[in-house]
Formats: structure tokens, C-alpha cells, sequence
């Protein structure tokens, strides 16, 4: 039986935890530390029935017996956190993003230097079935060496960094963390380079405004004209079988709100080869895509996971290979291989496929992206002194 601490038991990670019953090895949820432990205890939650809860990390790790450790808190305790449970060189599920400043990707790294034990970075895009089949075209040489890459996140979803606790710029450091962290470490991951220059922009076209930030949708006197509102959300945008009043959501047109809803930057890798990535929170409905053109001299590939479709378009004859997938999980399948390798890890110390070092890079190029769009230059994506 694998006993598993949790440090900060969020939304995600206990679905996470949950999700690892699916391959029948014996665990449990043992120890947890979170502030909210009795809104926790409440929930009867049959995952945590015997879960021995702690006051504080330290106290958790110094006193249960683990073999493996999971960290859910808010972006910036992420790094704290991971720092405490290398000291005791516990396997780690780590959520990206692995750090939000420049001081925490330094302490990262210098910490986990001597670490033996397997981490997890939660970055299940480079593991999903799409992302295995593109990198093992590149591999095998049909599109020949990529040269350039054009990748896009048009996110459907956007409203959740305005209206709920990602609102909060102190704690998640802007969105080129958030979400392009996931889709650079994609690409860094498909060409298999480091990336070396970056320039990058990005603007508050949509969200923010003078509201008051402590503004709930649901108190708002703007209903019939606002179209995040939850009558509109009902109304016009036929979303849900009634009007859904959500205490935590706030209002979007609130002031104080920094993170960006758009965002574009441009890399060069060690080899020379060119990015571009850009990311749209606005975008809704069937506007929705996510993922990239790479192209190689032989050929060019597509995919895009939300179509779950790979194409491969040969340069050298006028053949399109299309690859569709089935099945609809989790992080177009990414959550399930993360769990295997965070049990591997904890029962065979087997290496993971999305380790810490592929966390600090992708922390290290989006922390750049938006120094790049803060001071409009271009920047050396290295770790600063």
C-alpha cells in the first residue's frame, strides 16, 4: 500500500488522487495539510476518510510515513513547497506552474540539483496520445528536422482567470504561466531543444475595468446587459438548463484585475529553428483550438487537440496522412499518464516523463516572455544570476 501526503487539497489534485484508483495499485491518501481542513473534514470525501490531517507541511513531512508526496496549493507557494519535500527526497506530483519569479526558478533548480528522487511535473499535454504519435513522426525522420513552428491556444474557458481566485496577479504571476507554461513545454518537448531567444507581447483588450474588485456577478445590477452575466450566460449564450448564481464568481470588468487576455512571443531555439506561440482568452464556443504547424522540409504536421486529429502533409508528393483519435479523457489523456508515472515513481523511483527540470525551462521562458513584454525587448531565455 503507497501512502501519499497532499499539501493543499484543491480541486485538482484531489482529482487527481482520485484518478490513480483506475490502475488497481494499492494506495491512499494517508496525511494532508491545508488551511481549510475543516471545510476539508466536512466534505466525508471516502478518499480521505483515514487521512491524518496536519498544521503545517513541515509537520506533515517530519512525522507521517510517505512515499510519495502531492502538491495542490496556489501557484505561489508551489515552489516553497516543492523545496520542503526534496529535503526529504520524496517522489513528488508537483502542479505547474513550478514557479511564478525569477527568485523562485533559482531556488528550484539549486535545490533539486541533488534530488534522487523522481518529480512529476504536472504537464499532461506532452504525455496525451496526440503529442506521443507527433513526436514519434518527428522522430522518425518523415517531415525532417522542424525548422519552424506556428502554436495557438485559443481558450474557451478564459473567464475563469477574471472571475475566480486566478484574478489574483500576486498569486499566479500572469498567464503566460498559467497556460502558455503547458504549451512551451510542449514544443520545447517535440523539437528537443532549448529554447535561446524570446520577445513577447501582451494586452488587456477585454477583462478588467473600474468595477469594484470585490464586485460578486451575482450582486452586479447589470443582468440583462452584461454578457458574463449568469442571466446572460443562461439567456443568450445557452449555457445550462437555468440561470446558475455562483457565489464565488466576481466580475470580470473588475479594476485591479492584471492578468492579460491576450498574448503573443516569438522564439529561437539553440539550433536556430523559430517559434511563434499565441494565446486567446476571449475566444468561445467552437473558436476553441489548441495546437500547432511544425514545419520540416520533407513535410509539415498539424494537430490540434481539441479536433483530436494529427495531419501530415508530405512535401515531396501531394499526400495528406490524416490520424484521428477517439475517446474523450481528462487532458485529452495527458492526467492518466501523469498518474502512472507518479506511481511508478513511488513504487519503482521509475524516472517521470515530465520532470522538474522540464518544469524550471518552461517557468524560466514564460517568466522571460513576460519580462520581454514588460520592458518591449528582446531577452536571452537563461537563468538570471
Amino acid at each position: 500500500m503507497l501512502n501519499i501526503g497532499i499539501i493543499g487539497y484543491g480541486s485538482r489534485i484531489s482529482g487527481m488522487a482520485k484518478s490513480l484508483a483506475i490502475f488497481d495499485i494499492p494506495y491512499k491518501v494517508s496525511a494532508i495539510t491545508d488551511p481549510r481542513a475543516k471545510e476539508i473534514k466536512k466534505s466525508e470525501d471516502p478518499l480521505i476518510e483515514d487521512a491524518v490531517f496536519y498544521e503545517t507541511a513541515d509537520a506533515m513531512l517530519d512525522e507521517a510515513k510517505l512515499d510519495g508526496v502531492m502538491i495542490g496549493t496556489r501557484c505561489h507557494l508551489h515552489t516553497e513547497m516543492a523545496c520542503k519535500v526534496a529535503a526529504k527526497n520524496f517522489p513528488l506530483f508537483l502542479e505547474k506552474p513550478v514557479a511564478i519569479t525569477f527568485d523562485q526558478v533559482r531556488k528550484l533548480e539549486r535545490t533539486f540539483a541533488p534530488v534522487t528522487a523522481p518529480t512529476v511535473v504536472s504537464f499532461p499535454l506532452r504525455l496525451s496520445p496526440v503529442v506521443q504519435r507527433v513526436k514519434e513522426i518527428i522522430d522518425s525522420g518523415t517531415v525532417g528536422t522542424i525548422e519552424h513552428v506556428v502554436a495557438f491556444n485559443d481558450v474557451p474557458y478564459g473567464a475563469v482567470y477574471y472571475e475566480d481566485w486566478y484574478r489574483n496577479y500576486d498569486q499566479v504571476g500572469g498567464l503566460f504561466l498559467q497556460k502558455a507554461t503547458h504549451d512551451l513545454d510542449t514544443i520545447h518537448y517535440l523539437l528537443g531543444q532549448r529554447p535561446k531567444w524570446i520577445c513577447a507581447m501582451k494586452a488587456q483588450r477585454v477583462y478588467g475595468g473600474d468595477k469594484p474588485f470585490d464586485l460578486k456577478c451575482m450582486d452586479c445590477e447589470e443582468q440583462e446587459t452584461c454578457m458574463e452575466s449568469p442571466f446572460n450566460l443562461f439567456y443568450k449564450r445557452f449555457e445550462g438548463d437555468r440561470v446558475q448564481q455562483k457565489e464565488h464568481k466576481m466580475c470580470l470588468f473588475s479594476e485591479g484585475i492584471q492578468n492579460e487576455d491576450l498574448g503573443n512571443c516569438l522564439i529561437e531555439y539553440e539550433n536556430g529553428a523559430q517559434v511563434s506561440y499565441t494565446q486567446n482568452f476571449f475566444a468561445r464556443y467552437e473558436a476553441a483550438r489548441r495546437g500547432a504547424r511544425l514545419y520540416g522540409y520533407k513535410g509539415t504536421i498539424f494537430f490540434d487537440w481539441y479536433e483530436n486529429k494529427i495531419q501530415v502533409f508530405r512535401h515531396t508528393s501531394p499526400v495528406i496522412e490524416t490520424i484521428d483519435f477517439t475517446g474523450n479523457m481528462p487532458h485529452f489523456g495527458g492526467d492518466r499518464e501523469l498518474g502512472y508515472d507518479f506511481l511508478m515513481a513511488m513504487k519503482e523511483h521509475r524516472p517521470s516523463r515530465s520532470p522538474i527540470s522540464a518544469g524550471i525551462l518552461s517557468a524560466l521562458t514564460c517568466l522571460w516572455a513576460r519580462e520581454s513584454a514588460e520592458t518591449r525587448q528582446f531577452c536571452e531565455v537563461k537563468m538570471p544570476e
